[in-house]
Parts: structure tokens; sequence; C-alpha cells
């Protein structure tokens, strides 16, 4: 093989590697009714949604992020989070959920 083939090659290696980028965990967000402000609890999450991308802290009010981010060099990004705020009790107190992943952005808004 020639060497201008094997660089030619290379390159688009090099540029399919580079051009996209994935980070966190797939999940599937089964709508509002899923979880409950002041009844949902860490327990349910975890048997519904697994372990957290991310955990932290509001305020002093423990808080988890599961996510996934699909970034790309050519073409439209594609990402989404489910952000919950917990109380001391370790119930919802508060959650968003935003997405730019084409079927699931259509649905929400053909609502």
């Amino acid at each position: 093989m020639g060497i201008k083939i094997r660089f030619g090659m290379f390159l688009l290696l090099l540029l399919g590697i580079v051009s996209c980028a994935t980070m966190g965990n797939n999940f599937e967000f089964t709508g509002p009714q899923a979880i409950q402000v002041g009844k949902t609890s860490r327990s349910d999450l975890l048997k519904a949604y697994g372990e957290p991308f991310r955990v932290g802290y509001d305020n002093g009010d423990l808080r988890w992020t599961y996510g996934r981010y699909l970034y790309r060099m050519i073409g439209e990004s594609e990402t989404k989070d489910l952000v919950i705020t917990f109380d001391a009790n370790g119930i919802v107190k508060a959650y968003t959920y935003s997405t730019s992943m084409k079927d699931e952005k259509a649905a929400i808004l053909n609502q």
C-alpha cells in the first residue's frame, strides 16, 4: 500500500475518532408521571434508572444527575439530562428533565 493511501486512511480514522464524543449513560425518561415530588425515593430511582452519572449537592441537598451527552464536530450534538434534588429523608424534592434528542424533543413538543 502506498504512503498516500495509508496517510489518507490515517486521516479518516483520526477524523472518526475526534468527530464524536459520548459521555454519560443512556437512560430512558418515562415521563413526568414516573417521578413524584414528595413521594419518589432514592431507591425507587436506583431501580428505575440505575446509578447516576454525576452526584453532588445543591444548597446542602443531595443532587443526582442522569445524563447522556453526544457531541459531534459535524452535525448537531444531542444531550439529555435528568437532575433530581432530594430532601433530607431521601425523597424527591425537585427534578428537571431536558433533552435535545430529536425523537424525545419532538414527543415533548407535540404533547
